[in-house]
C-alpha cells in the first residue's frame, strides 16, 4: 500500500478523514480486518491460493513455451516453494524435497535459513532487508542442504511478492542444480 493510501501524508490523511466522516470502516480499508476482529488463516490461506495459482499458471505457460525451443534452450526448473513473510516453506509440491534428497512432507514449515549454507544466508538475508520491493524476482547460487547432509549447489530465483492490503511479503522460489561453486 502506498504511503498515499496508508495516510502518511497530508492529502491521504485528508482522504482517510473523510471516508471516516462519511462512515466507512477506515480499519478495515488499511489492514482488511475490522477493528478487534481476529485475523483468521483462511484469509492468509485465501491469499496465499491466489498466489498459489499464479504460480501454476506461470509453469504452465513456461511448460507449454518450451516446446517451441530447441533442448539446448529449454529453461530446466527442477524444484519449486512457496514461502511465507517468515520464509517457512509453506507449499510444496514435492518437488523440493525430491530436488534435495528428502523424504516426503519432511520439508514442511522448514525454515530457508535451515537449508541453505549460514555463510550464503547471510547475503541472501541482507539482498532482501536491502531491496524490500513490492514485487521483485531476485537470483542466488547458494549451498543447500540435501537429506544425506552434504550441501548442493544451487541456481536459483525468488519471487517476491507483498500480500494484499499488507505489510508481509510471499515467495516463491525455483531451483535447478548448477556446476557453478559457491564459495
Amino acid at each position: 500500500m502506498t504511503p498515499y493510501l496508508k495516510g502518511k501524508c497530508l492529502p491521504g490523511k485528508k482522504m482517510l478523514e473523510r471516508l471516516e466522516k462519511d462512515g466507512a470502516d477506515v480499519d478495515w480499508i488499511l489492514t482488511g480486518h475490522a477493528v478487534g476482529e481476529m485475523m483468521t488463516p483462511i484469509s492468509d490461506a485465501l491469499a496465499l491460493s491466489r498466489y498459489r495459482m499464479d504460480i501454476d499458471n506461470l509453469l504452465r505457460q513456461v511448460r507449454l513455451h518450451i516446446g517451441r525451443f530447441d533442448d539446448r534452450l529449454k529453461p530446466a526448473i527442477e524444484a519449486y516453494a512457496v514461502l511465507d513473510d517468515a520464509e517457512n516453506i509453506v507449499d510444496l509440491n514435492g518437488s523440493l524435497e525430491k530436488f534435495l534428497g528428502y523424504e516426503p512432507g519432511q520439508l514442511s514449515g522448514a525454515s530457508l535459513s535451515k537449508l541453505i549454507h549460514p555463510d550464503d544466508y547471510s547475503q541472501i538475508k541482507s539482498a532482501l532487508q536491502r531491496q524490500k520491493p513490492d514485487e521483485a524476482v531476485l537470483m542466488f547460487y547458494s549451498r543447500f542442504l540435501s537429506g544425506d547432509g552434504t550441501y548442493l549447489n544451487v541456481e536459483w530465483s525468488l519471487s517476491v511478492k507483498r500480500k494484499p492490503m499488507s505489510d508481509l511479503s510471499e515467495y516463491a522460489m525455483i531451483l535447478r542444480k548448477t556446476d557453478f561453486k559457491v564459495c
